[in-house]
């Protein structure tokens, strides 16, 4: 592997690292000792339950990229999906702002035969039903607990407002870009044009063929969605039943721990605005960000939170980034393997 390629990876670690180092100091009596205590005390279906749903936010997301797949004539096996999922979940992590989560399932896509344009339709909606869904659920836990937003502080304050800003901005221009599909390709040549005039782009002509190859491919791909209001809307369940899954994950462990549901649907409330607000800023995986959020939200249902923050992220996002990378390595050695006995 080159260098470069090490330097996400890296970066993320350490910021896990500091972050949980930082994290631990906001409690006087937090210890390693306590902590371990504390997990040990948490019974099996806590466990259990935390891993399940760490395990649907990866499938269900690979599902709601399948059901628009099929609606552009392209059914792939579950197992795909969860790839696609997988590459998504793991290099969003890596990168900052999640630049290269799209990217990473568009190369798996295409290389199953899903052509460029269907690809990046796909993409595109699937994103759009992800911050709708984001915002859905928010909207679930205030309904639940109403007081939600007043439970953070005045910086926290300022992240989930901007988070919601921008999700709904991202919401709105990816649905011009998808079912307006002249906007996109506008854009598309815009960047063209650009390209040739800084003359970074090499073989103008060959692009602008490739171009308009693409135009016809995206303008036939995104009219289709228009006829398959059905699959866009089993998308969404999935895109929905996703973050409810990474949503209900503290909820869960805290009802484990406490050995009852009293508070549960205030961190399930809690949890989802201060996802919404961890977005905001272009930190990879939004490690601190998230952390420093849920920490002063589920202080307003336990006096000392901190190792259930640090669990609950452990199953949401270290974790669930280690399983996506265990899921691409592991296809990488397959294929590497299946090469190998067709030769």
């Amino acid at each position: 592997m080159k260098k470069h390629k090490w330097v996400g990876p890296v970066a993320l670690a350490l910021l896990v690292l500091v972050t949980i180092y930082v994290v631990s100091r906001q409690s006087a009596t937090f210890t390693a000792e306590g902590f371990l205590e504390y997990l040990a005390g948490i019974p099996a279906w806590g466990l259990l339950g935390a891993t399940a749903c760490m395990l649907g936010y990866i499938f269900f997301e690979g599902m709601g990229l399948l059901a628009l797949c099929r609606a552009m004539g392209y059914p792939r096996h579950w197992y795909r999906g969860v790839l696609y999922s997988a590459a998504d979940i793991y290099f969003s992590a890596i990168t900052p702002s999640a630049t290269g989560g799209q990217p990473a399932s568009a190369l798996l896509m295409v290389g199953d035969g899903i052509p460029t344009a269907v690809t990046t339709v796909v993409l595109l909606l699937n994103l759009a039903l992800y911050n709708l869904s984001l915002l859905v659920v928010m909207g679930v836990g205030i309904v639940i607990y109403p007081q939600t937003f007043s439970v953070f502080s005045a910086p926290a304050h300022v992240l989930i407002v901007l988070g919601v800003v921008l999700h709904v901005v991202l919401l709105a221009g990816i649905c011009l870009l998808v079912f307006h599909e002249k906007i996109f390709l506008r854009i598309m040549n815009l960047f063209l044009r650009l390209g040739q005039k800084l003359r970074i782009l090499k073989n103008a002509e060959a692009r602008r063929e490739k171009l308009l190859k693409i135009e016809a491919d995206y303008k036939q791909s995104a009219g289709a969605l228009h006829r398959k209001v059905r699959y866009i809307l089993e998308s969404f369940v999935y895109n929905l039943l996703q973050r409810v899954a990474v949503t209900l994950v503290p909820a869960v462990l805290y009802a484990a721990s406490v050995g009852g549901m009293h508070g549960a649907g205030k961190l399930f409330a809690i949890q989802a605005m201060a996802a919404v607000g961890a977005n905001s800023v272009p930190v990879p995986g939004a490690v601190g960000v998230a952390d420093y959020l849920y920490l002063d939200g589920y202080g307003a249902v336990m006096a000392d939170p901190v190792n259930l923050e640090l669990l609950s992220r452990a199953f949401s996002f270290y974790i669930c980034v280690l399983v996506c990378a265990a899921l691409l390595l592991a296809a990488i050695l397959t294929q590497k393997v299946s090469r190998k006995c067709d030769q």
